[in-house]
C-alpha cells in the first residue's frame, strides 16, 4: 500500500500538458468525443449474437480508433439499477503497447502524434464476448476532462471474486486493475494517467460511482 500511496501522491502533484494550440477543427472533434456517452451508447450497434462457451470471438478492425468501436460508452449502457456495481459488461485490455518514451518520462508533453495501441475483450456476459484488435487512442482524441480520479481508482483492488495474481482476459477479473511491473508503474506516473483516464471516460466509467470496480482492467503493458 505504501507503493500505491506514493504513486498517488506523485500523480496528484504532477501535471501533463498537451502541446500545441488546438485549431477550430480540433476543438470541434474534441467536442464530439466529449458528448454524452449515453447518447453514443444508443447510437452504437447492439451486441450481435456470439457463440456459446467462454471462447474469444473476433470483431473489430486493425488500427481502429477507440471512438468508432462498440467499446465506446460500453459501460454506461448497463448502469446500476440497485445501488450495487453491475457485473456486465466487462472490458479486459490486453497487449497495451506504450511507446518507450512515454514510459521513460515521468513528466511528458504529449505530441499530436502520440498514440497507444491495444487489444480488448468485451464480455457481454459469462459466455459471450467480442475481441477487438489493434484499437488505437491518440492524443488528439482525448476528452477534455479531469483524470484526477485515476489516482484513487488505481489504488484499490477489484472487489468480489477474482483470479488473484493470475492476469487473464476474463471473464473473471484479476485482483489488481493494473499490472504491477515496473514499466506500468513508471508509465502511470506520467502519460499513463492521462491515457487510462481517457479510456475509462470514453468507455463510460462513472468516477462518482466508485463501487463499480469489476468491469475494467489492463492485463499487460508492452513497451513499444
Amino acid at each position: 500500500m505504501k507503493k500505491h500511496t506514493l504513486l498517488a501522491a506523485v500523480v496528484a502533484s504532477g501535471s501533463i500538458l498537451l502541446s500545441g494550440c488546438a485549431t477550430t477543427d480540433m476543438q470541434a472533434a474534441m467536442g464530439q468525443i466529449n458528448g454524452s456517452l449515453s447518447e453514443l451508447g444508443k447510437a452504437l450497434a447492439t451486441p450481435g449474437a456470439a457463440g456459446t462457451g467462454p471462447t474469444i470471438s473476433s470483431a473489430g478492425r486493425s488500427g481502429t480508433s477507440l471512438a468508432t468501436t462498440k467499446l465506446m460508452g460500453a459501460l454506461s449502457r448497463s448502469p446500476s439499477t440497485d445501488g450495487r456495481a453491475p457485473e456486465w459488461p466487462k472490458i479486459a485490455i490486453t497487449n497495451l503497447v506504450v511507446p518507450a518514451e512515454q514510459i521513460a518520462n515521468m513528466r511528458i508533453q504529449l505530441k499530436r502524434t502520440d498514440c497507444i495501441k491495444f487489444d480488448a475483450v468485451l464480455w457481454h456476459d459469462e459466455k459471450h464476448n467480442e475481441k477487438f484488435n489493434d484499437v488505437t487512442l491518440c492524443s488528439l482524441e482525448l476528452p477534455k476532462r479531469s483524470n484526477d480520479f485515476v489516482t484513487t481508482w488505481q489504488v484499490f483492488p477489484i472487489g468480489g471474486k477474482t483470479s488473484g495474481q493470475v492476469r487473464g482476459e476474463g471473464p473473471t477479473p484479476p485482483y489488481s486493475k493494473l499490472p504491477s511491473d515496473a514499466a506500468t508503474d513508471q508509465w502511470m506516473l506520467g502519460a499513463g494517467n492521462l491515457f487510462v483516464g481517457s479510456m475509462l471516460t470514453m468507455m463510460g466509467y462513472d468516477p462518482n460511482f466508485t463501487v463499480d470496480t469489476r468491469r475494467f482492467w489492463i492485463k499487460n503493458v508492452v513497451r513499444g
